[in-house]
Protein backbone atom coordinates (compact mmCIF):
# COMPACT_ATOMS: atom_id res chain seq x y z
CA UNK A 1 0.00 0.00 0.00
CA UNK A 2 2.81 2.43 0.87
CA UNK A 3 4.42 1.79 -2.52
CA UNK A 4 1.11 2.72 -4.17
CA UNK A 5 0.94 5.96 -2.17
CA UNK A 6 4.42 6.85 -3.43
CA UNK A 7 3.64 5.90 -7.04
CA UNK A 8 0.35 7.81 -7.14
CA UNK A 9 2.00 10.78 -5.42
CA UNK A 10 4.84 10.89 -7.96
CA UNK A 11 2.41 10.60 -10.88
CA UNK A 12 0.33 13.49 -9.54
CA UNK A 13 3.46 15.60 -9.00
CA UNK A 14 4.76 14.99 -12.50
CA UNK A 15 1.33 15.92 -13.85
CA UNK A 16 1.55 19.22 -11.94
CA UNK A 17 -1.32 18.33 -9.58
CA UNK A 18 0.47 19.32 -6.37
CA UNK A 19 -2.60 19.18 -4.12
CA UNK A 20 -3.25 15.59 -5.13
CA UNK A 21 0.43 14.70 -4.78
CA UNK A 22 0.47 16.16 -1.28
CA UNK A 23 -2.58 14.12 -0.27
CA UNK A 24 -0.89 10.87 -1.30
CA UNK A 25 2.34 11.66 0.50
CA UNK A 26 0.40 12.75 3.59
CA UNK A 27 -1.02 9.22 3.65
CA UNK A 28 2.52 7.88 3.48
CA UNK A 29 3.63 10.28 6.20
CA UNK A 30 0.86 9.05 8.50
CA UNK A 31 2.30 5.53 8.22
CA UNK A 32 6.02 6.40 8.14
CA UNK A 33 6.50 9.92 9.54
CA UNK A 34 10.31 9.79 9.42
CA UNK A 35 10.79 7.98 6.12
CA UNK A 36 13.08 9.74 3.67
CA UNK A 37 10.44 9.27 0.95
CA UNK A 38 7.77 11.14 2.90
CA UNK A 39 10.07 13.92 4.11
CA UNK A 40 11.79 14.56 0.78
CA UNK A 41 8.65 14.50 -1.34
CA UNK A 42 6.55 16.64 1.00
CA UNK A 43 9.39 19.17 1.04
CA UNK A 44 9.56 19.27 -2.74
CA UNK A 45 5.78 19.42 -3.14
CA UNK A 46 5.36 22.24 -0.63
CA UNK A 47 8.11 24.16 -2.42
CA UNK A 48 6.26 23.70 -5.72
CA UNK A 49 3.09 25.01 -4.06
CA UNK A 50 4.91 28.13 -2.90
CA UNK A 51 5.15 27.17 0.79
CA UNK A 52 8.91 27.64 1.15
CA UNK A 53 8.76 27.79 4.94
CA UNK A 54 6.88 24.49 5.17
CA UNK A 55 9.23 22.89 2.65
CA UNK A 56 12.24 24.00 4.65
CA UNK A 57 10.90 22.36 7.82
CA UNK A 58 10.57 19.00 6.11
CA UNK A 59 13.97 19.12 4.44
CA UNK A 60 15.76 20.25 7.59
CA UNK A 61 14.13 17.36 9.44
CA UNK A 62 15.33 15.00 6.70
CA UNK A 63 18.85 16.39 7.00
CA UNK A 64 18.81 16.06 10.80
CA UNK A 65 17.83 12.37 10.56
CA UNK A 66 19.81 11.28 7.50
CA UNK A 67 22.72 13.73 7.29
CA UNK A 68 23.96 16.12 4.61
CA UNK A 69 23.99 15.25 0.92
CA UNK A 70 23.96 16.84 -2.51
CA UNK A 71 20.18 16.57 -2.84
CA UNK A 72 19.56 18.13 0.59
CA UNK A 73 22.02 20.96 0.00
CA UNK A 74 20.48 21.67 -3.42
CA UNK A 75 16.88 21.61 -2.18
CA UNK A 76 17.62 23.74 0.89
CA UNK A 77 19.59 26.16 -1.30
CA UNK A 78 16.55 26.61 -3.56
CA UNK A 79 14.36 27.23 -0.52
CA UNK A 80 16.78 29.75 1.00
CA UNK A 81 16.97 31.48 -2.39
CA UNK A 82 13.18 31.68 -2.62
CA UNK A 83 12.91 33.04 0.92
CA UNK A 84 15.52 35.74 0.32
CA UNK A 85 18.17 34.21 2.61
CA UNK A 86 21.08 35.31 0.45
CA UNK A 87 24.01 34.08 2.53
CA UNK A 88 22.36 30.77 3.41
CA UNK A 89 21.52 30.15 -0.24
CA UNK A 90 25.10 30.90 -1.31
CA UNK A 91 26.47 28.57 1.39
CA UNK A 92 24.13 25.75 0.39
CA UNK A 93 24.74 26.10 -3.35
CA UNK A 94 28.50 26.10 -2.72
CA UNK A 95 28.16 22.96 -0.60
CA UNK A 96 26.09 21.23 -3.31
CA UNK A 97 28.63 22.17 -5.98
CA UNK A 98 31.40 20.63 -3.87
CA UNK A 99 29.66 17.24 -3.71
CA UNK A 100 30.83 14.39 -6.02
CA UNK A 101 27.51 14.42 -7.91
CA UNK A 102 28.43 17.83 -9.36
CA UNK A 103 31.94 16.84 -10.44
CA UNK A 104 32.64 16.08 -14.13
CA UNK A 105 30.94 12.80 -14.94
CA UNK A 106 28.75 13.06 -11.83
CA UNK A 107 25.03 12.34 -11.88
CA UNK A 108 24.13 16.00 -11.28
CA UNK A 109 26.78 17.75 -13.36
CA UNK A 110 24.03 19.21 -15.58
CA UNK A 111 22.83 21.20 -12.55
CA UNK A 112 26.14 23.05 -12.19
CA UNK A 113 25.42 26.02 -14.52
CA UNK A 114 22.20 26.94 -12.72
CA UNK A 115 23.74 26.64 -9.25
CA UNK A 116 26.87 28.52 -10.25
CA UNK A 117 24.75 31.35 -11.63
CA UNK A 118 22.71 31.50 -8.43
CA UNK A 119 25.89 31.52 -6.36
CA UNK A 120 27.03 34.56 -8.33
CA UNK A 121 23.67 36.29 -7.83
CA UNK A 122 23.85 35.62 -4.09
CA UNK A 123 27.38 37.02 -3.86
CA UNK A 124 26.22 40.60 -4.52
CA UNK A 125 23.49 42.38 -2.54
CA UNK A 126 22.47 44.66 -5.42
CA UNK A 127 22.23 41.82 -7.92
CA UNK A 128 20.35 39.68 -5.43
CA UNK A 129 17.78 42.44 -4.96
CA UNK A 130 16.66 41.94 -8.57
CA UNK A 131 15.80 38.36 -7.71
CA UNK A 132 13.50 39.69 -4.97
CA UNK A 133 11.74 41.84 -7.54
CA UNK A 134 11.40 38.70 -9.65
CA UNK A 135 9.74 36.90 -6.74
CA UNK A 136 7.25 39.75 -6.34
CA UNK A 137 6.41 39.58 -10.04
CA UNK A 138 6.01 35.81 -9.70
CA UNK A 139 3.53 36.24 -6.83
CA UNK A 140 1.58 38.80 -8.84
CA UNK A 141 1.48 36.38 -11.77
CA UNK A 142 0.09 33.63 -9.54
CA UNK A 143 -2.68 35.94 -8.34
CA UNK A 144 -3.54 36.90 -11.92
CA UNK A 145 -3.64 33.23 -12.89
CA UNK A 146 -5.98 32.45 -9.99
CA UNK A 147 -8.33 35.18 -11.27
CA UNK A 148 -8.25 33.70 -14.76
CA UNK A 149 -6.42 36.68 -16.27
CA UNK A 150 -4.29 34.44 -18.45
CA UNK A 151 -2.50 36.89 -20.75
CA UNK A 152 -1.72 39.23 -17.85
CA UNK A 153 -0.41 36.27 -15.85
CA UNK A 154 1.85 35.24 -18.73
CA UNK A 155 3.21 38.79 -18.98
CA UNK A 156 3.92 38.86 -15.24
CA UNK A 157 5.63 35.46 -15.31
CA UNK A 158 7.76 36.70 -18.23
CA UNK A 159 8.70 39.80 -16.26
CA UNK A 160 9.71 37.57 -13.35
CA UNK A 161 11.97 35.53 -15.63
CA UNK A 162 13.49 38.65 -17.20
CA UNK A 163 14.45 39.88 -13.72
CA UNK A 164 15.98 36.51 -12.80
CA UNK A 165 17.00 34.21 -15.63
CA UNK A 166 17.42 31.29 -13.22
CA UNK A 167 13.70 31.46 -12.41
CA UNK A 168 12.66 28.49 -14.56
CA UNK A 169 9.38 27.93 -12.59
CA UNK A 170 8.12 31.16 -14.19
CA UNK A 171 8.64 29.61 -17.62
CA UNK A 172 7.00 26.39 -16.50
CA UNK A 173 3.92 28.30 -15.41
CA UNK A 174 3.77 30.10 -18.75
CA UNK A 175 3.99 26.78 -20.57
CA UNK A 176 1.28 25.27 -18.40
CA UNK A 177 -1.10 28.14 -19.18
CA UNK A 178 -0.37 27.88 -22.90
CA UNK A 179 -0.89 24.13 -22.91
CA UNK A 180 -3.71 23.45 -20.46
CA UNK A 181 -5.78 26.62 -20.75
CA UNK A 182 -5.09 28.39 -24.03
CA UNK A 183 -4.40 25.18 -26.00
CA UNK A 184 -1.44 26.73 -27.81
CA UNK A 185 0.90 23.79 -28.21
CA UNK A 186 3.68 25.49 -30.16
CA UNK A 187 4.16 28.25 -27.59
CA UNK A 188 3.98 25.73 -24.75
CA UNK A 189 6.61 23.46 -26.29
CA UNK A 190 8.96 26.39 -26.90
CA UNK A 191 8.71 27.64 -23.32
CA UNK A 192 9.03 24.17 -21.77
CA UNK A 193 12.13 23.51 -23.87
CA UNK A 194 13.68 26.75 -22.61
CA UNK A 195 12.82 25.89 -19.01
CA UNK A 196 14.37 22.43 -19.36
CA UNK A 197 17.62 23.82 -20.77
CA UNK A 198 17.95 25.88 -17.60
CA UNK A 199 16.66 23.44 -14.98
CA UNK A 200 17.22 19.88 -16.29
CA UNK A 201 14.10 19.12 -14.26
CA UNK A 202 12.24 15.80 -14.85
CA UNK A 203 8.81 17.41 -14.53
CA UNK A 204 9.71 20.02 -17.16
CA UNK A 205 10.95 17.28 -19.48
CA UNK A 206 7.60 15.53 -19.11
CA UNK A 207 5.70 18.78 -19.74
CA UNK A 208 7.73 19.32 -22.91
CA UNK A 209 6.86 15.81 -24.13
CA UNK A 210 3.16 16.41 -23.44
CA UNK A 211 3.30 19.69 -25.36
CA UNK A 212 5.03 17.96 -28.28
CA UNK A 213 2.33 15.28 -28.40
CA UNK A 214 -0.37 17.96 -28.25
CA UNK A 215 1.32 19.82 -31.10
CA UNK A 216 1.60 16.69 -33.24
CA UNK A 217 -2.08 15.90 -32.68
CA UNK A 218 -2.96 19.49 -33.53
CA UNK A 219 -1.04 19.25 -36.80
CA UNK A 220 -2.68 15.93 -37.76
CA UNK A 221 -6.11 17.42 -37.11
CA UNK A 222 -5.41 20.32 -39.47
CA UNK A 223 -4.44 18.00 -42.36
Amino acid sequence: MLTLYERFGHNAYLAGNYDKAERWFRKLEAQEPESITALRNLGVILMAKGDAEGAERYLLKEEKIYGRSFNRHAALADIAYARGKRKEAQKRYSAALAEPECAPGGSAVAARPLMEKRCALCADEVTFERTREAMKAFSEAQELRERGEWEAAIAAFRRSFELDETNWPALNNIGTIYLNTLKRGAEAAEVFEQAFRISRNAQIARNYQVAQRFLQKERRTKK
